[in-house]
């Protein structure tokens, strides 16, 4: 379904005070980042609700939750389809008190970080946690605060940025995961 015609769908009123809107400005990163990006090939763009929570500062332990994506349990995909004639197997959240400093470069990284969480298998779409290897790509390429400062970071949507080709500060590991050899400086 083309994005405009779920828009008219929305009621933008907040019946419950808790604060969510749906927000479909995010659609349009999600897809030229999975045009771009071949590890976010089987993403299934068209079946994400994208929301902002517009209340939350949500953490979780000590750590600050910028964005969350996660399964729509199936009766809530039926009742979603029911009412909207869409369907949706995921809800991705940015928590916009949490995101409120972050530069669009940022935006599109946590879009793309978040998206890397679904995998295709067998079975079908799932969620998985974060892996040493998603750890390991951000920090590298982006910096191990890519998400918590104005840091300048590359634009993923740019249309000279190729992934591979980024350098982003000295890892802490090297490629083969190994970590490298500490010495002294006196």
């Amino acid at each position: 379904m083309e994005p405009d015609r779920f828009a008219k769908l929305v009621k933008k009123e907040n019946v419950t005070d808790e604060g969510f809107a749906i927000n479909e400005s995010y659609r349009p990163i999600a897809l030229t980042l999975q045009e771009k990006f071949k590890e976010l090939k089987d993403a299934p763009i068209k079946n994400i609700l994208f929301v902002d929570n517009l209340n939350s500062k949500k953490k979780a332990g000590s750590k600050v939750v910028f964005a969350e994506i996660g399964k729509i349990p199936r009766r809530w995909q039926d009742v979603l389809h029911q009412t909207t004639g869409l369907y949706f197997e995921f809800v991705l959240t940015v928590y916009r008190e949490n995101t409120a400093n972050m530069t669009r470069a940022q935006i599109v990284a946590l879009i793309y970080h978040e998206l890397r969480h679904i995998r295709r298998d067998d079975v079908g779409n799932k969620i998985v946690g974060h892996d040493v290897e998603d750890w390991y790509e951000m920090y590298t390429k982006l910096g191990y605060n890519w998400a918590t400062t104005l840091g300048d970071i590359p634009d993923l949507l740019g249309g000279d940025v190729d992934w591979d080709s980024i350098e982003g500060p000295a890892a802490l590991f090297t490629a083969d995961g190994e970590p490298h050899k500490l010495r002294v400086v006196k």
